[in-house]
């Protein structure tokens, strides 16, 4: 039995920095920004380059009152949101895992999640980075839990079953979506798969009728769907953990 206490401290301070790390990957990626160049972060407004003391994650923000401390534009509150849930989500790892390789795992699963659901929420796409970093943290989830076949299999239908899905809808689904669920599927049995499915239908369902609603939705209005089959992965695990974790 591993001490997890002593995870704790680790956690929290890898969390805050994976966390603010994840942001400056939201706000490049979609824009196909480089990661080295600039290497530092800087104000999206001004461009002004931060030094270190702007970027400490959720600290910064409130000594600056969520503004750029040169230009004074308003900083978005999903800096410190991301940064929180991120270290949030590392901590509960810890009391979901029973070796530190599978909190790794999980690491990497939430990690995944968070860049790939904040980035569709916006711009209604998953980046690649974001499908490989939830799928090797599902073969390592695999391959400690022992039951790496059953996951491949598992992954392997989820993604022919959304790929037509994406075929037979005609831009109705995007083919991240089919990446991405592939890539969480790894985590998951057969029969859990489906749960996650439809936990993820009913919370999109949930948050579009409103949207659907709205003067501004049209029959073109899209739904990003990767937030919620993390939301329907992260519950389907959490409902069967004890029968996924030992009997597979």
């Amino acid at each position: 039995m591993w001490d997890k206490i002593i995870y704790l401290p680790v956690a929290i301070a890898v969390g805050l920095a994976m966390g603010s790390f994840y942001n400056v990957l939201i706000y490049r990626l979609p824009r196909k920004i480089s990661l080295i160049n600039p290497a530092r972060s800087f104000c999206p407004v001004c461009h002004h380059q931060l030094a270190w003391k702007d970027n400490i994650p959720i600290l910064s923000y409130i000594i600056l009152r969520g503004k750029c401390r040169y230009c004074g534009t308003h900083i978005s509150l999903r800096y410190p949101i991301v940064e929180g849930i991120t270290a949030s989500a590392f901590v509960t790892a810890i009391y979901l895992s029973q070796d530190p390789l599978q909190m790794i795992s999980l690491w990497l699963l939430y990690s995944g999640a968070i860049v790939a659901s904040a980035i569709d929420f916006e711009y209604m796409l998953i980046p690649d980075s974001a499908v490989v970093i939830t799928a090797i943290g599902g073969v390592i989830w695999a391959v400690q839990s022992s039951h790496l076949l059953l996951s491949i299999e598992t992954a392997a239908g989820a993604f022919a079953l959304f790929l037509l899905i994406y075929l037979l809808s005609r831009g109705g689904m995007g083919f991240g979506d089919v990446e991405f669920f592939g890539a969480l599927a790894l985590f998951l049995t057969p029969f859990s798969a489906v749960f996650a499915i439809l936990i993820a239908s009913v919370v999109a369902l949930i948050w579009a009728i409103p949207q659907l609603l709205s003067h501004k939705a049209n029959k073109k209005t899209k739904v990003p769907f990767g937030p919620f089959l993390a939301i329907g992965t992260a519950v389907a695990m959490f409902l069967n953990f004890n029968t996924f974790m030992f009997k597979g």
